[in-house]
């Protein structure tokens, strides 16, 4: 018996001809590790996507990988690196930047005395949030990026950020975009390619320890969950044909959803929907 069958029973029946095996067990359908809900929205909205960006460009994309093809920096927490990833991730997705400005904050609290604290975002002008980061628009050809600077020393999270805040100045800029805009900024950032970021980067988990105390965080990044943004790169890896060589690059959860996903594709291909309805 094979190795690679191991898992049923092999059954001979015997012909006058020739044997013949059949086989009491079946493989099971794979199933993605979404609803079906959420799967149909998502291919929706790609390919809305597809559309505006033109299909031939969309399929021209490819995605980014967490190596120096595309990163060849030794990052130390610098605003220079910040830059460098700003100005990189920019020319991957078409953009020049020249109205960006890079702006810092922290969510650490800043102590005063026992019980008394201040947050330093809580006084930042404009359309403010307390997250990672937020495009701001101050009018005139002025745009600011807000970066929080627990990022600076995570390369990988800035990344995803940058390009999360790069494809919302995307949409608003080039093509007027606000209907569905936070959830298309996700799904263009992954679009650009910049997916293996994104789900690596989703759910940070970190331990601190005080004078008197110590405790841990967890944190959930994007409006993503890990088992869609796997869905989407399987998605577009089929649908641009693409070697899936870069999935050594996931974290073990993002690994499993991102095969599981790729599998269900694989088998359903030809019943699935590539392009709009003319």
């Amino acid at each position: 018996m094979s190795l690679n069958l191991d898992w049923y029973e092999e059954i001979e029946v015997i012909t006058p001809k020739k044997s013949k095996k059949t086989f009491l067990f079946w493989p099971k359908k794979t199933e993605p590790p979404i609803t079906e809900a959420d799967k149909e929205w998502i291919e929706q909205r790609l390919l809305v996507l597809a559309e505006m960006f033109t299909p031939e460009f969309f399929k021209s994309l490819v995605t980014i990988t967490p190596d120096i093809q595309y990163f060849d920096r030794n990052f130390t927490g610098t605003e220079e690196d910040v830059n460098f990833i700003l100005e990189t991730v920019a020319s991957i997705m078409n953009i020049k930047p020249w109205e960006i400005q890079l702006m810092y904050f922290s969510n650490k609290p800043t102590e005063f005395s026992e019980g008394v604290s201040a947050t330093p975002s809580e006084k930042l002008k404009g359309s403010w949030t307390s997250k990672d980061s937020e495009l701001i628009d101050k009018g005139f050809g002025n745009k600011e990026i807000w970066i929080e600077l627990g990022q600076m020393n995570d390369p990988i999270s800035l990344i995803a950020t940058v390009s999360t805040e790069l494809a919302k100045y995307k949409l608003k800029s080039e093509y007027a975009i606000e209907e569905d805009l936070d959830i298309l900024v996700d799904l263009t950032s992954i679009v650009f390619g910049f997916g293996i970021f994104k789900g690596n980067s989703y759910f940070k988990f970190s331990q601190w320890t005080g004078t008197t105390h110590q405790g841990w965080q967890m944190q959930k990044r994007g409006r993503l969950p890990e088992p869609i943004i796997a869905y989407v790169i399987a998605w577009l890896a089929h649908y641009r044909n693409e070697e899936i060589a870069w999935k050594k690059y996931f974290n073990r959860t993002m690994k499993k959803y991102f095969e599981k996903s790729y599998k269900f594709i694989e088998q359903n291909k030809k019943d699935m929907k590539w392009e709009i309805d003319s």
